[in-house]
């Protein structure tokens, strides 16, 4: 065996001379050594199989229940038309008194101002 090992020792240090060589040859074996070593773990390496599904307890109950994971379905909130009574054809001022506003009420002079304030505030938005 050191017969070996010496005519192996004289193979480098005739063949590479500098300690640059050395360094990538012994680099380059290190890596054969560690992908060899990866191969042989991956092979004898058993399968999980029988393995056990983590979260899941003997009795086949997971650990957050399925109640907490999903939202409950929404219930319909807009609801149907409830037709209380017929559509009237004809309104009269006694029917269209409690939706109605007078907006000449108290004169026609703060509708008018509102009104050129909204016209004025539009006008110095446009160049």
């Amino acid at each position: 065996m050191s017969v070996v090992i010496m005519r192996i020792r004289k193979f480098f240090h005739d063949n590479l001379s500098g300690t640059r060589e050395r360094l990538i040859v012994l680099a380059c074996a290190a890596a054969l050594v560690v992908l060899l070593l990866i191969v042989v773990i991956l092979v004898h390496v058993p399968d999980n199989k029988n393995r056990i599904t983590p979260g899941l307890s003997d009795s086949g109950q997971s650990v957050i229940p399925p109640e907490e994971l999903f939202l409950p379905a929404e219930p319909d909130f807009i609801p149907g038309v409830l037709l209380e009574r017929e559509k009237r054809a004809v309104w009269t001022a006694k029917d269209a008194a409690p939706y109605w506003q007078d907006p000449l009420k108290y004169g026609e002079e703060p509708w008018r101002q509102q009104i050129e304030k909204t016209i004025d505030d539009l006008m110095e938005h446009v160049q």
